[in-house]
């Protein structure tokens, strides 16, 4: 059995700066961005054509509504920052194109398939990450979404964001491999 270890200070930091960037999100969008951490974008990938189809689809609706000003355009994921959220303005905004975004999100995906040793983990880091998560902010408490989470890790289940913060910040990202 690897033991990973869950640096208390890294977690409680990320934990406030979800609080003081997002105050809607909730214990689920900790596990998430903290599950992207872990795992990159592997859990979102099945279909190269799919991936494409989707990524127009979501630029094309991104183009008619408000983007939610809280969202950063390149954000690290969880506590480690193995990958980083690109928000999808970047390739409205000509920073970047949307076969480049494509591209990097694919590699995301793929070069975590065979890294069954932090997978094997998973439900463990968890289950510290909340601990502190908790800690640093007991509102968060909520027995139903704790189960649910301890579920989801057990199983190695991504989660989608909280329905606040998905109604609040409007979240339209793809997670690449970050390039410290």
């Amino acid at each position: 059995m690897l033991i990973l270890l869950v640096p208390l200070a890294a977690v409680q930091q990320f934990c406030e700066d979800m609080v003081s960037r997002y105050p809607a999100a909730t214990l689920q969008d900790v596990y998430k961005s903290c599950y992207q951490d872990f795992f990159g974008a592997d859990h979102m990938v099945s279909d190269t054509a799919a991936a494409r189809r989707y990524l127009r689809y979501e630029l094309e609706q991104m183009a008619q509504e408000s983007s939610s000003e809280a969202m950063l355009l390149r954000e690290p994921t969880g506590f480690r920052h193995r990958f980083v959220r690109i928000n999808l303005q970047t390739v409205l905004n000509g920073q970047m194109t949307e076969d480049e975004l494509l591209q990097r999100f694919l590699e995301a995906a793929n070069g975590t398939k065979d890294d069954v040793r932090y997978a094997n983990e998973w439900a463990d880091e968890w289950a510290e990450i909340e601990r502190i998560a908790l800690q640093v902010h007991p509102e968060w408490k909520d027995a139903a979404l704790q189960e649910a989470l301890r579920e989801a890790a057990a199983k190695k289940a991504a989660v989608h964001h909280s329905e606040s913060y998905r109604y609040t910040y409007k979240p339209h990202y793809r997670i690449i491999q970050n390039e410290k």
